[in-house]
């Protein structure tokens, strides 16, 4: 039993060493893991920034390494195009930085919090699977907003609305419209970010954003304004410099004036307000039936001429009314007065087409143009018809210091008028259609008779007619 005793504790002791060696075997083969993994002065090993390895580098052996990435990416140029255009940007003159440090300290970092075990487990997980470290990039953000505004005004492009040109012969185009743009700041800075820490070569399309034009080609062209259709010329005296600024101040405010479908345009509200503050003067105008001076005289021929371009073109008088007395340069009935506030000449498209107004004031006259859509075998005519002429009465006022027994006449007697007025229209001249478009009256103006205190006037020099003193539907109304 000893020596069996004997025998069982030398096996033992035997198994003992041989544990204890293959221990020793196994520190010793794998020591320079254990050193990794218990190693503060390195890197972890399996760590990258940007895909370089830094794994097993002290952090001033890395920064070596990384300082030719750095530089390539704040030094090489980034190119931006746009079409045929290159613009070259150089990241670091934008303020652009590659922080290396931050990036270098990120990844000394690696396997160095927590508790020990966890440290080890972090550090054996980046040795076997590897771990990248993403460069963190800043800028100078004054620098770039200044680059960006610069780059922002060579880039941007306004855009141009469609438009419709009348031609000299009348004929009529469109010119087309063109869309424009504008940089896109947030998508470029963010394009910028990222080419600055890709490889060279380096370069991205100028993100920019489009900007619509408000009228386009198809929209202006649905308008229908496709010819001249109308057009109607009225003329005043050259040397009246006063009507003639009014006039011309008038036909500006009505010039390329376009009308919709169903639109009424009011001619008031479009001319505004006849006040010496807008640039009118003072000139002859119609009060209580006679000519006094009073600002903005002379905008009644304005109102008249485009009067009857209009409905010549066939646009519809909606308000309109007719001067007390017969003017000089449009015959009766086709005349159109107003009056800021109270008289207006209102006038409607009804047709199916946009129609466009264009004015011309020349030396000694002014000239309304329609524009719009109406077929080309169609005419349209105007016919004035004078239904009544009114006799004039006549007036006796008393001069007390006239001859005793003298008559004398101040002022003639002229005859007042009921005319009618119509509009013909014909389809390969034949008339299809009249429409009488006004029936206007024109107050006779009585004679006027001086007469001496002591007379005895006969019974025809005492007639006296005041029916016919009763106002028209303009009277004592300010007619421009």
């Amino acid at each position: 039993m000893r020596i069996g005793a004997v025998g069982k504790w030398q096996k033992t002791t035997l198994a003992i060493v041989a544990v204890i060696a293959v221990l020793i075997g196994i520190a010793l083969s794998t020591r320079g893991v254990v050193a990794a993994l218990l190693d503060d002065e390195h890197i972890c090993r399996g760590v990258y920034v940007d895909g370089i390895d830094v794994g097993g580098l002290a952090i001033s052996e890395a920064r070596v390494r990384l300082e030719g990435r750095v530089r390539e990416y704040e030094e090489s140029p980034i190119l931006v195009k746009r079409g045929d255009n290159i613009w070259r940007v150089i990241p670091g003159d934008l303020g652009v930085r590659v922080e290396l440090e931050a990036a270098l300290r990120a990844a000394y970092s690696l396997g160095r919090y927590g508790v020990f075990w966890n440290r080890i487990a972090e550090r054996l997980s980046i040795a076997r699977s590897g771990r990248n470290i993403p460069w963190t990039v800043t800028v100078d953000e004054q620098l770039l907003r200044d680059f960006v505004f610069a780059l922002a005004q060579q880039v941007q492009v306004a855009p141009v609305d469609a438009r419709i040109v009348v031609h000299e012969d009348d004929s009529v185009s469109i010119e087309p419209s063109s869309d424009g743009c504008i940089l896109n700041a947030a998508a470029f800075i963010g394009a910028l970010r990222q080419a600055t820490t890709a490889r060279p070569p380096r370069e991205f399309e100028m993100p920019v954003s489009c900007m619509p034009a408000d009228v386009t080609t198809a929209s202006l062209e649905a308008k229908g304004i496709r010819r001249l259709i109308s057009k109607y010329t009225t003329r005043f005296d050259a040397g009246n410099t006063r009507r003639v600024n009014n006039i011309r101040l008038g036909a500006q405010q009505l010039d390329n004036k376009m009308l919709a479908p169903g639109e009424v345009m009011s001619f008031n509200d479009v001319v505004g307000p006849r006040i010496p503050e807008r640039g009118f003067m003072e000139a002859d105008i119609i009060f209580d039936s006679q000519l006094v001076p009073g600002i903005g005289g002379g905008i009644c021929q304005v109102s008249t001429t485009l009067y009857n371009a209009a409905i010549l073109g066939l646009l519809e008088p909606v308000a309109r009314v007719n001067h007390s007395l017969p003017i000089s340069y449009v015959p009766m009935g086709r005349d159109a007065t107003v009056s800021y506030g109270t008289i207006d000449l209102k006038l409607k498209n009804a047709s199916s087409s946009h129609i466009l107004i264009r004015s011309y004031v020349g030396r000694d006259s002014i000239t309304f143009k329609v524009f719009g859509d109406m077929p080309d075998n169609m005419g349209v005519s105007i016919h004035t018809e004078v239904i009544e002429r009114l006799e004039p009465g006549a007036i006796q006022r008393v001069d007390p210091l006239a001859e005793p027994g003298s008559v004398t006449v101040q002022q003639d007697g002229k005859f007042g008028y009921v005319v009618a007025v119509w509009r013909i229209t014909k389809v390969d001249g034949e008339e299809v259609e009249r429409e009488l478009m006004s029936r206007d009256r024109y107050k006779p103006q009585p004679k006027v008779l001086v007469v001496g205190p002591a007379a005895t006037p006969t019974a025809s020099q005492s007639e006296s007619v005041t029916s016919e003193l009763e106002p028209s539907p303009t009277v004592n109304s300010v007619q421009d």
